[in-house]
């Protein structure tokens, strides 16, 4: 089976030396591929720079840092390889900057300039980053590749049961979703996978997560082949 991943976090730069980031550390994402890969699937993993690295055969890395490189390279692979599936765990910024305003200036965020901290006062306006994974079958059907089964995460913070199973159901492009909650994770990191919304099972630990994505993509494959 080929499979594509994607983790850790994006960083959405405000000058050299200051970024956007958020708390993944794409511990989650390393350990599914690993899995997959000791299976002897072909494992493509499209992490952050910043993100822990996996280790076995049958694995290949790719980078990104910021939101427009994971998009950028994710329409690269999909149009140009095919995938029986992508798992797209990704922490992708919801907001990138727009522009600054300091000293009286209008200034284009980014590493190719440095702020000065003298400034009393600043000003960052973001704007609205599309949702990657809604485009992720359209970025294969492009290149003329079979849809992949498309597995997307959500995260929430103590949330109520009424409000995750809208932000699941939100996340319609996905043939299966794995939530799981920030609350939840400091004591034991609980899994939820759900499919069309309706909840098919829980587990403790991405050991046993990468079990079951594994053999929901095994079963999809035995499905187009018998």
């Amino acid at each position: 089976m080929r499979v594509l991943l994607t983790f850790g976090g994006t960083r959405e730069y405000i000058d050299a030396a200051r970024f956007i980031t958020n708390l993944s550390t794409g511990r989650t994402g390393r350990i599914i591929a690993q899995h997959f890969a000791a299976r002897g699937c072909s494992t493509v993993c499209l992490r952050a720079q910043s993100a822990e690295r996996p280790a076995g055969k049958n694995i290949s890395e790719e980078e990104f840092t910021s939101f427009k490189d994971l998009d950028r390279e994710l329409r690269r692979l999909l149009r140009t390889r095919a995938f029986d599936a992508v798992i797209h765990l990704a922490a992708v910024s919801d907001y990138s900057p727009a522009f600054i305003e300091a000293g009286g200036k209008r200034l284009r965020p980014g590493r190719a300039i440095k702020l000065d901290s003298g400034e009393p006062v600043m000003k960052l306006v973001l704007k609205r980053n599309f949702k990657i994974i809604e485009r992720i079958k359209k970025y294969a059907a492009a290149g003329k590749k079979p849809a992949p089964l498309l597995i997307g995460f959500k995260l929430t913070t103590g949330a109520a049961a009424a409000r995750v199973l809208e932000k699941v159901r939100a996340l319609a492009s996905a043939d299966l979703v794995v939530h799981n909650d920030l609350a939840g994770m400091k004591k034991r990191h609980v899994f939820n996978i759900y499919r069309d919304g309706a909840r098919l099972a829980g587990c403790v630990g991405p050991e046993e997560l990468a079990d079951l994505l594994y053999a929901a993509v095994r079963t999809k494959m035995e499905a187009i082949c018998s």
